[in-house]
């Protein structure tokens, strides 16, 4: 019989043997990350396609997918992206103007994947200072934002605060306004690093998407052994077989940044 030796009550103090929980096969799906995104202001932008497979959760390695063909189309001019990494594409000094539209394409593995999206403009970040509040453990760093919404109503953001931590935001009650609001930091956060933090401007249509991608991922109280309330199906269409759809999402978007730097 294998020892175990456990401490049992209101805290696990810790177990010899590691406990590995047998999930579900995940199903092979491709995954599509797309973003043609200018600073703001500005009109020359990038693309960014990341392209991968969906893979089990213990898996440590991410099943990116190479020599894929990944095109943009502009009003009648079509440009081709460079593989830079594997599953990584580019494609850089874009024309993203307001009001004109752009039609993402992928060929992978014989099948057509497409998308067509127009810019979402943006607001400034005004600033991003370290706060001194925590929440119940007392090891985050609170990062306080403060932003100036755009004058028209129905306004949607995304903010990345870098090592994936995700946040997004509608301006329902502060339309027009100025508004600032505090994001913790887990205690693996490092400090005396310089953090680039992104706003973003985006539509209805995705900010609904990453409401639902963030609370599976468990930043909203979800998990990895959660029950996924809703498909993550994107704006990413197959031509070549419209059921075996990608998961993924193309979003054109104008974006603004600070640098944040947490303090000992």
């Amino acid at each position: 019989m294998k020892k175990i030796i456990c401490v049992l009550g209101l805290l696990l103090v810790g177990c010899e043997d590691p406990i590995n929980v047998a999930l579900p096969a995940v199903e092979n799906k491709l995954v599509i990350d797309a973003m043609l995104w200018r600073n703001l202001g500005q009109t020359p932008g990038t693309l960014e396609v990341i392209i991968s497979r969906t893979a089990d959760y213990y898996d440590e390695e991410v099943p990116y997918v190479s020599n894929a063909t990944v095109t943009l189309q502009q009003l009648d001019m079509i440009f081709t992206a460079q593989e830079d990494a594997p599953g990584h594409y580019y494609i850089y000094n874009v024309d993203v103007a307001e009001n004109d539209t752009f039609t993402l394409s992928l060929f992978v593995d014989t099948a057509t994947y497409t998308a067509t999206e127009s810019l979402v403009l943006s607001t400034p970040v005004d600033s991003v200072i370290q706060g001194e509040n925590t929440l119940i453990t007392g090891d985050q760093v609170e990062a306080v934002v403060s932003l100036t919404d755009r004058p028209e109503p129905g306004n949607y953001y995304l903010m990345d605060f870098g090592y994936n931590n995700l946040f997004v935001t509608r301006d329902e009650f502060y339309n027009g306004n100025k508004i600032s609001f505090s994001f913790f930091y887990d205690k693996y956060f490092p400090k005396n690093t310089p953090t680039p933090i992104y706003l973003m401007g985006v539509d209805r249509d995705f900010y609904t998407y990453m409401q639902i991608l963030i609370s599976h991922a468990g930043q909203d109280g979800g998990g990895p052994f959660a029950t996924a309330k809703s498909s993550l199906r994107g704006n990413i269409q197959n031509t070549t077989n419209s059921q075996d759809y990608p998961l993924g999402y193309f979003r054109v978007v104008e974006r603004d940044s600070l640098i944040f730097t947490a303090v000992e």
